[in-house]
């Protein structure tokens, strides 16, 4: 079976238009480019699921790469799913992951059902719900890997993004587990730093990973806060962030500790004032999922 082409008109989903656009690479055939609401949001190869594409999620892939073995069992669990790219990935490469994504918009698992061949991905279950309840419904100690990957526009949703939330996450991880989120933050990484803080009251070793020029509040972008009872991997938050191609860096310990001090973190009953928040409004984005 063929893999489908790229739908040529702009397909309405239940909160995003969704665009689907075909690698222009002859030596990517399977690669597609998903944009919502005209924002370049996801890339996924049809053919070959390791390829990675997203810079923020490369850099995810090595730390993933580095503390879960290829050969183990993997438990994980991802809420905001899009067209499961990194779901693909991790079934790609390991035998033994299963993997659970929660995905808000039932319109977007249509499309990657259709146009994105989602119902071949094996050892996939996609639900479409809320997250932080999906979350809360899941049993104590019975996830490895929790990935929160969500927006509701260009900014993550506060009920992802509180201690509360944080905390309820801790619960569901085994020893050993990892939470992981994405989020998009703007100079001086009011959200990165409130999200951080709540991470470091419930768990010993937190990381935050940006390229430099987020971290030097040149410029937005995605920053990327990982959150273990374990050591995470120097192999995958040191110098590896600077060979890859598209450099980024890691602040771990004090240096963390640094940029956190002052910052409290979020809370379900607290609206959001960091920046981010305040400029929601200018995008016409001013409803928290």
């Amino acid at each position: 079976m063929g893999i489908p082409r790229a739908p040529s008109y702009p397909l309405v989903a239940d909160h995003v238009t969704v665009e689907i656009r075909e690698d222009r690479d002859p030596a990517s055939p399977g690669g597609r480019l998903l944009l919502m609401d005209g924002v370049e949001a996801s890339h996924v190869d049809l053919i070959d699921p390791t390829s990675i594409r997203f810079e923020y999620l490369r850099h995810l892939v090595g730390v993933l790469d580095a503390m879960f073995p290829a050969t183990g069992a993997l438990d994980a669990f991802q809420v905001g799913g899009g067209p499961c790219t990194l779901a693909r990935y991790l079934v790609a490469t390991r035998r033994r992951a299963h993997v659970r994504v929660v995905e808000r918009d039932a319109g977007v698992v249509a499309i990657s059902r259709e146009h994105l061949m989602l119902d071949q991905v094996p050892r996939l279950q996609v639900q479409v719900g809320d997250g932080r309840e999906a979350v809360a419904a899941l049993p104590d100690a019975s996830q490895d890997l929790v990935v929160v990957d969500a927006f509701v526009g260009l900014m993550a949703p506060h009920a992802l993004s509180t201690g509360e939330f944080i905390a309820d996450v801790r619960r569901v991880l085994r020893p050993g587990g990892l939470h992981a989120m994405n989020l998009i933050d703007v100079e001086p990484l009011e959200l990165a730093r409130a999200v951080a803080a709540g991470m470091e009251q419930e768990h010993p070793h937190v990381a935050l990973l940006a390229e430099p020029a987020v971290l030097q509040h040149r410029t937005s972008g995605n920053v990327l806060l990982l959150a273990s009872d374990r050591p995470l991997p120097p192999q995958a938050t040191g110098r590896a962030l600077a060979r890859d191609a598209s450099p980024w860096e890691a602040r771990t310990g004090r240096a963390l500790a640094r940029m956190t001090q002052g910052h409290a973190p979020l809370h379900d009953d607290v609206p959001p004032t960091h920046q981010l928040a305040r400029l929601a409004p200018l995008w016409g984005r001013v409803k928290q999922a």
